[in-house]
């Protein structure tokens, strides 16, 4: 079986949805997840952490440069994570791929996506930010290096105070010259799900799949995606769902071996009345999008918008 780590540089406050991410990371045990961080990550058997400061960890990236990055704040880290794969091989070089993600996601079965046939036909997995995978050898890991006319210049992209999202899709960085030049190199099915915003939509639609009034079932080391079409109960499996702008969601799960995930919280998956119980918590929140509309728009005239 191909090795696999996910690396996390995180500094600050954990977010809400963590438990929940650190209780499918550990559902997926032949997947390995770095931290390096100042933050209070509870190391386990798949879970390694290198304690440190945002400062301590800007050197490292600074090493693999010979000219003054910027890296002044954990923010920009965005776009360095194409990066970590050349500056961390001290910590990642025994494994065959690496790759980088957000914590405001719950894993499904990695290995039901990742096989060791998909590994074997690609190098570069998802582009999107919240879940993406290197092959870890030196060509792949340098490929951000390379300058392709329309694209971004990483020695730019590096040397900036300003954001580029460098490391994702539709913004002319790294994600899209893998994609649109070495498209044969790329895992391209959206087996994941992206979800609104509230801002946008209270209740959960999949950016990514399309489905609508959408609900997350969790069981042992699957996730499912549940929606309710002509009052039919239907279920697609995910790789993960990434919970984006959603810092009130609530954790109350007192057992994570079976749990579902609604708009506003995570709860215990019911036993009783759960069909009854299942189109309530999908319904659509009108009143609750309208609420978020408003607070962003009254966020932006204050000059305190969401950046990102």
């Amino acid at each position: 079986m191909k090795s696999i780590v996910i690396i996390y540089p995180y500094f600050g406050k954990l977010p809400v949805q963590y438990k929940m991410w650190r209780e499918s990371a550990l559902r997926n045990p032949s997947v390995d997840f770095m931290f390096f961080t100042d933050a209070n990550v509870e190391p386990a058997k798949n879970i390694f952490v290198h304690k440190m400061k945002f400062e301590e960890f800007s050197q490292y990236i600074q090493a693999a440069f010979d000219f003054p990055i910027v890296l002044d704040r954990p923010y920009i880290l965005c776009d360095f994570k194409p990066v970590y794969g050349q500056a961390l091989q001290q910590f990642i070089g025994q494994y065959d791929f690496w790759g980088y993600g957000d914590l405001d996601v719950v894993y499904g079965d990695f290995r039901a996506f990742f096989t060791d046939e998909v590994l074997s036909r690609y190098k570069f997995f998802l582009g999107f930010g919240h879940l993406t995978l290197y092959k870890n050898d030196e060509e792949t890991n340098t490929y951000y290096k390379v300058i392709i006319p329309g694209y971004q210049d990483y020695r730019e992209v590096l040397t900036i105070h300003k954001q580029t999202f460098f490391d994702e899709y539709d913004h002319k960085g790294t994600a899209d010259k893998w994609k649109e030049c070495r498209t044969q190199d790329c895992f391209l099915d959206w087996q994941f799900d992206n979800i609104s915003i509230p801002k946008k939509s209270y209740s959960m639609n999949s950016l990514t799949r399309g489905w609508k009034q959408i609900l997350f079932e969790h069981q042992g080391s699957k996730l499912y995606m549940l929606r309710f079409n002509n009052g039919k109960l239907e279920k697609k499996e995910s790789l993960y769902a990434h919970f984006q702008h959603r810092p009130f969601m609530k954790d109350t799960v007192k057992d994570y071996e079976h749990f579902l995930i609604t708009p506003s919280s995570m709860i215990d998956y019911p036993r009783n009345f759960t069909t009854l119980k299942l189109k309530f918590y999908s319904r659509k929140r009108y009143l609750m999008t309208k609420y978020y509309q408003w607070k962003d728009r009254i966020l932006w005239k204050m000059g305190k918008g969401h950046i990102r």
